[in-house]
């Protein structure tokens, strides 16, 4: 084989073009048995991307010292900008990428986050100054996302049948790779060093990217380019319609609050519960990592649930009962109360995620599913952004109780606007529901 071949070769699969059997040519799909196989090398390519994200986590503190800021309140204030630079940065371009992902193609651009990650995570290991570690977080958040790519490639290419719990698996795989990320990690830099972690999460997401490169396939054409003397059409059909959208944009966000905003006041309120100082750290961290597993197995049902009873009801319901069992954790008298109200919470936090997901798929126009996928990855960012700064602000004037007790209201009501929006009614009470949602769009 020519290079010209090789190139024209790597180009295809770049692209999940391969070639079609004559079935295939008639019908525009593949086998189900191929699809089903795709999804599942799609679903090990983000359990490894994502433990290789979280990967970082735990030691960044740690790396900024080592960086040469010496003070320990100090390092923690430079970590927690750092970490909280991708997620700023990733809701501004989200939707740019989205957007290129309709027009390009969802693998090409899932590649693309991939193989940035890949080069953004291992140049971590070569930064002297914690400016540098910095601007390649922000550099992170602009030119990879590779969760939002994957769950705009999963929803533009599954069966309508089964998008539901395809986006519930994809989001359980998330969550594992959440809670299993910061321990793997945290083992590596204590015994390979901080430096040489970086090159190894960098070595998960190069697998993740060969992965994506030769075993996922995009069985769907993406949005045809309008001709030139189309461009009103083209302007038409870009236009999301974000009215239909808002209930899933608005559940992601909300449920990344209440995630963040409980998780920074967490390790305080253990303390405080537990009344020592003792295995405050290793206790919190077991209630943050078993809440992510927990919330995975809600994830996988949530996508079924929504098959079969419809993604509104199973969103509002989710949102519902996350609030009711996050309210008490404020009023926990023992960690193992907290704890067990955490792992409930959970549950149906992590069933509402694909669910909104889901309804987002069903909400947004033919070839712009991935511009609204970018979309609510930037809900979700904002959510990530706030929730801490709103978390720690409420735990510093309030009390620690105040972060699990604002947030859980926080769910509750946005499950009573959404029974609202979605009841049938009629004459001034469906006049006045409109002209809110009208004020809201804007």
């Amino acid at each position: 084989m020519d290079v010209k071949e090789w190139v024209r070769g790597a180009g295809v699969a770049a692209r999940g073009r391969f070639p079609r059997t004559e079935k295939e040519e008639a019908t525009g799909t593949r086998s189900a048995e191929e699809g089903t196989s795709s999804f599942l090398v799609l679903l090990a390519s983000q359990l490894l991307g994502t433990t290789a994200f979280m990967f970082v986590v735990p030691f960044m503190p740690l790396y900024v010292q080592a960086l040469g800021v010496d003070d320990v309140g100090h390092a923690a204030a430079w970590a927690g900008v750092i970490n909280g630079a991708s997620g700023a940065t990733m809701a501004m371009v989200a939707p740019l990428w989205g957007r290129l992902s309709d027009r390009m193609g969802r693998k090409l651009m899932l590649l693309r986050a991939t193989f940035a990650a890949v080069l953004v995570v291992g140049s971590m290991a070569f930064v002297i100054a914690p400016w540098q570690l910095l601007v390649l977080r922000l550099l992170q958040g602009t030119l990879t996302g590779t969760v939002p790519a994957a769950t705009s490639l999963v929803a533009a290419t599954a069966p309508a049948e089964k998008a539901g719990w395809r986006l519930g698996a994809l989001q359980t795989v998330i969550f594992v790779a959440a809670g299993v990320g910061p321990a793997l990690g945290g083992i590596s830099a204590d015994s390979a060093g901080l430096r040489s972690s970086f090159f190894i999460a960098s070595a998960l997401l190069a697998v993740s990217t060969v992965l994506v490169l030769f075993g996922v396939r995009e069985n769907k054409p993406v949005a045809e380019e309008p001709e030139n003397g189309d461009k009103d059409a083209e302007k038409g059909r870009s236009a999301l319609p974000y009215r239909l959208l808002l209930p899933g944009l608005l559940t992601l966000f909300a449920v990344h609050v209440a995630i963040t905003s409980a998780a920074v006041a967490l390790p305080g309120f253990v303390g405080t519960l537990a009344g020592a100082a003792d295995r405050v750290a290793s206790q919190a961290g077991w209630i943050i990592g078993t809440g992510a597993l927990v919330a995975s197995l809600g994830s996988l049902v949530g996508g079924r649930l929504a098959a079969r009873f419809g993604a509104r009801r199973v969103m509002v319901v989710s949102l519902a009962l996350a609030g009711l069992a996050a309210l008490p954790q404020a009023l926990s008298e023992n960690v193992a109360q907290l704890w067990a109200l955490r792992l409930l919470a959970s549950l149906f936090i992590g069933c509402a995620i694909p669910v909104a997901n889901l309804a987002i798929k069903s909400a947004a126009p033919a070839g712009r599913q991935g511009e609204a996928f970018g979309v609510a990855s930037s809900a979700t960012s904002v959510g990530f952004a706030l929730g801490p700064v709103g978390g720690g602000l409420l735990a510093a004037s309030l009390g620690f109780w105040s972060a699990f007790l604002v947030p859980g209201a926080i769910l509750l009501v946005l499950a009573v606007a959404l029974v609202l929006a979605y009841a049938p009614r009629s004459g001034k009470a469906t006049a006045a529901w409109r002209a809110i949602a009208a004020s809201i769009t804007r």
